[in-house]
């Protein structure tokens, strides 16, 4: 349970400073073909903890829910 509540932290930070990463960088990186690699990185990272925590959420609420009625959903 500690584990995945980790985890969830992991992917909500991951979520939110992929893309502010990429976007912070703009001003830092001076070739467009590097900085298009620093943006599609930090989205796909973005994109990554968004469904690292839903998948972790599902799992969460199909136990539950088995827990409370018995039978999965």
């Amino acid at each position: 349970m500690l584990f995945q509540s980790a985890f969830k932290l992991f992917c909500i930070a991951a979520a939110m400073l992929g893309p502010y990463a990429a976007g912070a960088l703009y001003h830092y990186v001076r070739e467009p073909e590097i900085y298009a690699i620093f943006l599609i990185c930090g989205t796909l990272l973005g994109f990554g903890g968004l469904c690292g925590f839903a998948s972790t959420e599902r799992y969460e609420r199909r136990r539950h829910h088995v827990a409370r009625f018995g039978r999965k959903v």
